[in-house]
């Protein structure tokens, strides 16, 4: 599967804070339609350095991606991009004791052969849009979704409990979570994904969303120009840094070399190499027993009109002997090459 995207938007913003603790990568204005890795983190824990734990994430993630030069991103790939990112937490907060107890959340998009890989930890978000509608989004880590999944309490009365803030999975040097991982394969041209820290959801809720990303026969907006609509939507307006990246898929091709690979494996798998063998001698061997054929025809043919030829030349000579001045009594054939016999295929 060859995906290109449209030039992809983001924005990483203050908001109602004296400091901002989200991070994105690519870094704001640098990201290009070639970029394949998309991250968005928010920092947790205000005075525990939540903008050192969310800057180290998006940076160890997106280097060991860089580094690894792998093209299709399994489950164990992601954690170790995770865990990469734990031990410099772990680093850092041996040099820097300010820095112990900090964490953050993880949203992680990547384009590979076989789709989109999407990773996440925390309450941030991914969604996949099309044609106006949500047909994907992820499910936050937090302890009231853990209450109202078991039933305890219902999602209305999770708004407003006391422990609504309370995130069960986060990149930290204390545990190591494991992020929640999926691929998706079902992707077209049109299709939006958008990752988002909490903040940008305090003012945008899915119908919102929805809303900006809504198919308009009359206008097709650029992923940059939603995304400042989006960014209006929470100006002035959040009281959390709100930070966020809007991809939107261009073009979905089939990847024709993998296919073939795809191919050649399966004809091996069925095709053990004695049937390869068996096969390549056979033909050669199907040719050999043609040209015997038609060798044994060709000399059968030359025999039967040797012989022919012989009567008829008795004939002729007896028959001159009694019309010798008749010369069209005595008739020479020119003996015919025998052509023809068994078609031999290659």
């Amino acid at each position: 599967m060859k995906i290109s995207i449209h030039q992809p938007a983001g924005f990483n913003e203050m908001g109602g804070r004296s400091n901002n603790e989200d991070s994105i990568y690519p870094i704001p204005g640098t990201a290009t339609s070639a970029d394949r890795l998309f991250l968005v983190c928010d920092g947790v824990g205000g005075e525990h350095k939540g903008e050192e734990a969310s800057f180290l994430a998006c940076k160890h993630i997106s280097d060991f991606f860089l580094r690894s030069g792998e093209e299709d991103i399994s489950k164990s790939f992601v954690q170790k991009a995770v865990i990469a990112a734990r031990e410099a937490f772990i680093e850092t907060e041996k040099h820097d004791p300010d820095t112990a107890g900090m964490a953050t959340t993880l949203t992680l998009l990547y384009f590979d052969n076989y789709g989109a890989v999407l990773a996440h930890l925390g309450d941030s978000r991914i969604y996949h849009i099309r044609n106006g509608k949500i047909i994907f989004q992820t499910s936050d880590h937090k302890w009231v979704n853990e209450l109202v999944q078991s039933g305890v309490i219902t999602e209305e009365q999770a708004a407003l409990h006391p422990q609504r803030n309370v995130i069960t999975k986060v990149i930290t040097a204390s545990r190591a979570d494991e992020a929640d991982y999926m691929r998706i394969s079902d992707i077209e041209a049109g299709d939006f994904f958008f990752l988002c820290s909490d903040g940008v959801l305090e003012q945008l809720y899915d119908d919102l969303l929805e809303y900006h990303l809504r198919d308009n026969p009359d206008n097709h907006p650029e992923p940059i120009e939603i995304l400042e609509a989006v960014k209006n939507e929470c100006a002035h307006q959040t009281n959390d840094n709100f930070s966020a990246y809007l991809i939107k898929i261009a073009s979905v091709g089939e990847q024709k070399a993998g296919e073939e690979k795809v191919n050649e494996k399966v004809v091996n798998a069925v095709m053990p190499e004695s049937v390869v063998s068996r096969q390549s001698i056979e033909k050669p061997r199907g040719v050999l027993f043609g040209l015997i054929a038609f060798a044994v025809i060709f000399c059968s043919g030359l025999i039967f009109h040797f012989v022919k030829s012989e009567k008829q030349a008795e004939k002729a000579l007896f028959e001159s002997k009694t019309n010798i001045n008749d010369p069209d009594s005595v008739q020479v054939e020119v003996p015919v090459r025998a052509t023809g016999g068994p078609e031999v295929e290659d």
